[in-house]
């Protein structure tokens, strides 16, 4: 009886095997790919609601809606996309339409459940392709830095950020030539203690600088040099000094402190140089004009992805014990989602399949975003 009972388990089993296969059951199944509807869209309609996510937000009300209102400040000054990207529906006059009923709609609701039905009935949910047209986004993080400086030179202060050199015009000359020929004398505009500090300002498009006297000065992107931007981070995993799956801000850090000689060669391999300008203010602004705010703006590729316009970012935690500062400790398990505003750029963002998000301002938001190093997926909304 035992054989029997053995044997008749097995054939159920094959035979539930065989249908799972012939079915094509979901589990086996990968999401379709994402098929654009016209050559050079980089978005596409998600029409069956299966493949909507749930539209939750995981942080505060208060730092979307003035997010929110940065863009539509931004629709007022600026009627027609400045940037390259157009597609069918995303005019200036709807993006703006769409986040002004957004925001009403958003005030009204009050829980997460009616704020999911109000967006699933209101608007039109569009996927970025990302890699391959397989909706997977690589998302990495960016803040703003705050380093010690001065506005002399000392012995302690050596390395400087730089000014647009008069008659500037691109492409301007690489990185290398740049340093190695002095190419910039008389266009400092402060000076830092580290040299890979004023690189990392270059990363990062913007700075806070702390005088001896206590006084800041605030610098921000004016321009970049034209040329290709080369991350070192990336060339520390090709030579096989960091493993990938441990590139963070903190470790790149860490093996320079321990291989100060290699710093030098690494940075001249990025041909991309940038150029500052002192600002007036503190909270920096992103390329469309307006403040960035923390954990609600990004930085995308502009000539891709609509400028100003409302998105939603779902960022997988399968990295997640390698940004405990992002997830929280004891969420690890957790994705997260939240809604977003695009409205900033940057040297490393070039594809359909890239996405970087602010942090803020200081040492931890500095290391938060450093630590941010993973996929997930990237929807935008249009009223229907």
């Amino acid at each position: 009886m035992k054989a029997k009972g053995t044997i008749y388990m097995g054939l159920i089993l094959a035979v539930t095997f065989i249908a799972i296969l012939e079915s094509g059951c979901a589990m086996f199944k990968k999401r379709p790919l994402l098929e654009p509807r016209e050559s050079g869209d980089t978005l596409v309609e998600i029409t069956d609601p299966q493949q909507l996510p749930r539209f939750q937000d995981d942080y505060s009300r208060d730092s979307l809606l003035r997010s929110i209102d940065n863009s539509l400040d931004y629709f007022k000054r600026v009627k027609v996309n400045p940037y390259g990207f157009h597609m069918t529906g995303f005019s200036h006059e709807n993006l703006e339409n769409t986040l002004r009923f957004f925001r009403e709609g958003f005030l009204r609701c009050r829980n997460g459940e009616e704020l999911n039905d109000f967006i699933v009935k209101n608007f039109r949910v569009f996927q970025a392709i990302g890699k391959a047209y397989e909706g997977q986004v690589h998302f990495t993080g960016y803040g703003t830095p705050i380093y010690d400086g001065n506005l002399t030179p000392t012995g302690e202060f050596r390395y400087p950020l730089y000014k647009m050199p008069a008659g500037f015009k691109k492409p301007y000359y690489t990185r290398r030539e740049i340093e190695e020929r002095g190419l910039l004398k008389g266009n400092e505009i402060v000076y830092l203690k580290s040299k890979l500090d004023a690189y990392l300002i270059h990363v990062q498009g913007s700075g806070q600088i702390r005088l001896p006297t206590g006084e800041k000065v605030y610098v921000g992107y004016a321009a970049d040099s034209g040329h290709q931007y080369s991350s070192i981070g990336r060339m520390l995993v090709m030579d096989g000094k960091i493993p990938e799956e441990e590139l963070t801000l903190s470790t790149l850090i860490g093996y320079f402190e321990q291989h100060p000689n290699e710093l030098d060669s690494y940075l001249k391999k990025n041909d991309r140089y940038i150029f500052f300008k002192r600002v007036p203010y503190a909270t920096p602004y992103g390329s469309i004009g307006v403040p960035v705010t923390p954990m609600r703006s990004i930085a995308t590729d502009k000539k891709v992805f609509p400028a100003g316009g409302l998105a939603f970012a779902v960022i997988e935690s399968k990295k997640a014990k390698k940004t405990w500062g992002f997830w929280g400790k004891g969420k690890s398990e957790a994705e997260k989602a939240f809604f977003v505003l695009d409205q900033d750029t940057g040297s490393a963002i070039q594809t359909p399949a890239r996405a970087d998000v602010y942090f803020g301002i200081g040492d931890q938001a500095m290391h938060e975003a450093g630590e941010l190093n993973t996929y997930g997926q990237l929807y935008y909304f249009l009223r229907r």
